[in-house]
């Protein structure tokens, strides 16, 4: 039993070996650069805890046609993406994350796609975290499918995979902006149940522990650090009440308002990382 396993295993390892080494000659993902794809890719995590957002402030805002029309858009966007980063996938590995993503992305669509209610309402927050995983799964694919492609100075490879991580650090704090407005409206007394409350305040410190680690990153330059200082300044606006954010002491327009400003600025700084030169 133990030899069959060892055997599995070692094909495994054999056989991921071979697709990264057979990419190592290309230093790109497809047409797009790896830092544009781990962006991109990154992107889609906030998409699906967007539209989320979305649904649940249109339960008791259905006359908000803006937020109607972003909806529509953040789909199309969503569904675009999918099938620029699957036309640009080689490995294996990551078009298999991303037909896993497509796969639930069809169930969640349905509720997405529903006139606002409570109980499809009720769906999303039970759902959102799968195809958030799975949506995460295919960035953390396209960092592995960098490594094949990376340089053959040590220094230089190592750093361009912390890059890669900092770009990726940084785009999932526009995701965890919108999930912090997410479940500020799932833990509405109508929609809250028994982990909404958990999940806000680990949005929170998630959201606030990244933030730290990106101030201090060795990839920060002039504009980087303004950036970060922005996002600094109205974050730590938001700590300072965050009884506000607890006990629902926002109006809807302000916390949706608030999410789509965070997630405006994090994006700012995540484009900047992606830019950065590794040399």
């Amino acid at each position: 039993m133990r030899k069959d396993l060892t055997k599995i295993a070692l094909a495994c390892t054999f056989f991921l070996a071979t697709q990264l080494t057979a990419y190592a000659q290309n230093k790109k993902y497809g047409s797009l650069s790896f830092n544009k794809a781990v962006n991109i890719s990154g992107k889609q995590r906030m998409l699906t805890q967007r539209m989320g957002k979305i649904y649940l402030y249109l339960l008791d805002n259905p006359n908000d046609f803006k937020a109607q029309k972003n909806l529509k858009i953040t789909k199309i966007i969503f569904e675009k993406q999918i099938s620029i980063l699957d036309k640009n996938a080689s490995l294996l590995i990551t078009k298999n994350k991303l037909a896993e993503v497509k796969d639930t992305w069809e169930k969640y669509k349905k509720f997405i796609e529903s006139t606002p209610n409570k109980k499809d309402a009720e769906k999303i927050i039970n759902t959102n975290s799968t195809i958030l995983k799975y949506a995460n799964n295919v960035v953390n694919a396209i960092i592995l499918e960098s490594k094949g492609g990376s340089s053959d100075d040590s220094y230089v490879a190592e750093e361009d995979s912390e890059l890669k991580q900092i770009i990726n650090k940084a785009g999932r704090q526009r995701m965890l902006s919108q999930r912090l407005a997410l479940y500020y409206f799932a833990n509405k007394p109508d929609l809250k149940n028994k982990k909404t409350e958990s999940v806000l305040r680990n949005v929170y410190s998630e959201l606030d522990n990244a933030l730290n680690d990106l101030l201090v990153s060795s990839f920060n330059n002039d504009r980087i650090d303004e950036a970060l200082g922005d996002v600094t300044v109205l974050w730590e606006s938001v700590k300072e009440n965050n009884d506000k954010l607890f006990k629902q002491g926002y109006q809807d327009q302000e916390i949706y308002k608030l999410s789509n400003t965070l997630t405006k600025l994090f994006n700012k700084i995540t484009n900047l990382y992606e830019k950065v030169k590794v040399e």
